[in-house]
């Protein structure tokens, strides 16, 4: 099964956010699979490590939103609130205090939305305020994505790094078993033998150690919450680009 055959299977959103992270985490199960075929000769356990690994990509791309949006409650805990409604306060530096006010006079102009235009009048009670001007704008981008084409890529990025993060702890885990499983199987193990001599023996336990690694180093929540900021910038971007005429005829507020 291509890539081409399993993008028709799942809708572009659902792809890239949902069926990519099982993707990403399941290439070195498919390249260990391929290099027990070839090294030990042994197609039909290449084939078993195939069939684990098309089972995963159609079995849990479910689970990886569910993992994620697990952790993405967590991280709107530990962050304080959304992005989107941090990056609103002038409380926080990731947008400078001009741009900062001019966003707020703007939003303003939406009917029910009193948003403070200085640091000094900023209250608590206002974050209901910003909340309200995230969801009007995430409605008017998602009605909009021929005209808003970087917010849905935003928001697409920040899906597939948080299911990946969510899926962290399974590929780990996978990759553990499998690794345990390349040392069995080698004859005589030796440590030293990993990285001096790796073909044939041990390439393939070599290959899952190093896709730990990097699993593990560069698969964080700093990258994910990254993604979100710069889901949540892009988001508010749109207030400066609905017309008037746009802004008094679909002002809907949740």
């Amino acid at each position: 099964m291509n890539m081409e055959r399993i993008k028709k299977l799942f809708d572009d959103f659902t792809f890239h956010a949902r069926v990519m992270p099982i993707i990403v985490i399941s290439i070195p199960i498919l390249v260990v699979g391929i290099l027990g075929g070839v090294i030990r000769d042994n197609w039909f356990e290449n084939s078993i490590w195939l069939f684990i690994g098309i089972a995963l990509l159609t079995i849990t791309s479910k689970v990886a939103r569910n993992l994620g949006k697990d952790f993405e409650e967590k991280m709107y805990k530990q962050l304080g609130e959304k992005p989107t409604t941090i990056i609103l306060r002038f409380s926080d530096d990731k947008l400078d205090t001009i741009t900062k006010q001019r966003y707020h006079k703007r939003l303003n102009e939406f009917d029910g939305l009193e948003l403070p235009l200085d640091k000094s009048s900023e209250t608590l009670d206002d974050d209901e305020q910003y909340s309200s001007a995230a969801n009007f704008l995430r409605n008017y981008a998602n009605s909009n994505r021929d005209k808003e084409p970087r917010v849905y890529q935003e928001l697409k990025e920040y899906n597939f790094w948080r299911n990946l993060y969510g899926t962290k702890i399974i590929a780990l885990s996978l990759y553990f078993l499998i690794a345990v499983r390349e040392v069995i199987l080698a004859k005589e193990f030796n440590v030293l033998q990993i990285f001096l001599h790796p073909y044939p023996n041990y390439i393939a336990l070599l290959f899952i150690l190093v896709s730990m690694f990097f699993v593990a180093l560069f698969i964080n929540k700093k990258a994910v919450n990254q993604k979100g900021f710069d889901y949540a910038k892009a988001l508010i971007e749109v207030c400066e680009r609905i017309s008037v005429d746009k802004r008094k005829a679909e002002t809907v507020i949740d």
